[in-house]
């Protein structure tokens, strides 16, 4: 029974992530702001997930909600079904809420005149241990536009959302885009003029292990890219500029995978594509980058401890 209306449901999808789940349900329970409520999604897990969840369910703020496999975006679309709060807060089943994250959130959404549709905080990226800030680290407080987005999504998911938002756009369920829709729900929720707003403060940190969606299947997600063109081209409003940084960015993104990979022929042929839709520098570097044998950037990645 729900005696407190929550300020915020904070979704977490997840699947077959018993052995990550744990320590993000964790960092969920010790939060400084105690009025939230936590849906966790279990999208039709095969593994002892539900053993894990279930000693959190004694504090009456977290709620268990099991159904059948249809990937991420039905299952936080899910999760938004059965939300109480004012906002929303999406979680993946693999990251870390830091002590003071929905604390910051709400500090920042009572300081607005108007309480913002879309709002976030900065993360960083655990990997083995070792902590890297992300593409947010440098960026000041204030909006992300549609502009932003056309680029590439550096939020991820962890975007905090406004329910009671009458042209909230829902995530795509299509499983065949999966690990994009949340790209894809940025860009149709802020074509219009809408924006998010983003807080200058490291709230969250990425898991960034070997299993996560964008690393464990390079050419399954590099396919998935190139049919999210006729998608995106479909669902958006685009002049000729944004459609060329659109493309750019899209293949930016498969040939950084195929690289990856080891594929360089098609490493190339994608940074090629890109080329037109990106600035001169980035171009070249991922030009380079592309030429140069695998082994070496790897070699150098590790040099530089990345």
């Amino acid at each position: 029974m729900r005696s407190v209306k929550p300020f915020f449901s904070v979704i977490i999808p997840t699947y077959n992530r018993a052995d990550l789940i744990g320590k993000t349900l964790e960092s969920v329970r010790q939060q400084e702001f105690a009025t939230f409520e936590v849906l966790v999604v279990d999208d039709g897990s095969r593994d002892h997930t539900a053993e894990i969840v279930q000693p959190f369910l004694a504090d009456l703020r977290f709620h268990y909600l099991l159904k059948q496999n249809a990937e991420r975006g039905a299952a936080r679309n899910y999760g938004l079904d059965h939300a109480q709060g004012e906002y929303a807060v999406f979680l993946d089943s693999d990251d870390l809420f830091h002590p003071e994250h929905l604390a910051t959130l709400h500090a920042a959404i009572e300081a607005s005149p108007t309480w913002p549709n879309f709002i976030a905080t900065k993360y960083d990226f655990d990997r083995a241990g070792r902590r890297r800030p992300s593409d947010l680290a440098f960026l000041p407080t204030g909006p992300l536009g549609f502009d932003t987005f056309l680029q590439g999504n550096a939020l991820a998911c962890n975007v905090c959302v406004r329910r009671e938002n009458p042209d909230l756009r829902r995530f795509e369920e299509d499983r065949r885009y999966a690990a994009i829709e949340d790209w894809m729900f940025m860009l149709e929720n802020t074509q219009h003029g809408d924006a998010v707003q983003l807080v200058d403060a490291l709230t969250l940190t990425m898991n960034d292990h070997d299993q996560r969606s964008m690393r464990a299947d390079n050419q399954g997600f590099i396919r998935r890219l190139e049919l999210a063109v006729g998608w995106m081209q479909q669902h958006l409003t685009l002049t000729a500029a944004q459609r060329q940084v659109l493309l750019g960015r899209l293949h930016y993104l498969c040939a950084i995978h195929a690289h990856i990979d080891g594929y360089q022929a098609q490493a190339l042929r994608f940074a090629w594509r890109a080329m037109p839709g990106l600035p001169g520098q980035a171009g070249a570097a991922l030009l380079l980058r592309c030429a140069t044998p695998p082994g070496v950037v790897q070699w150098a990645k590790r040099l530089l401890g990345r």
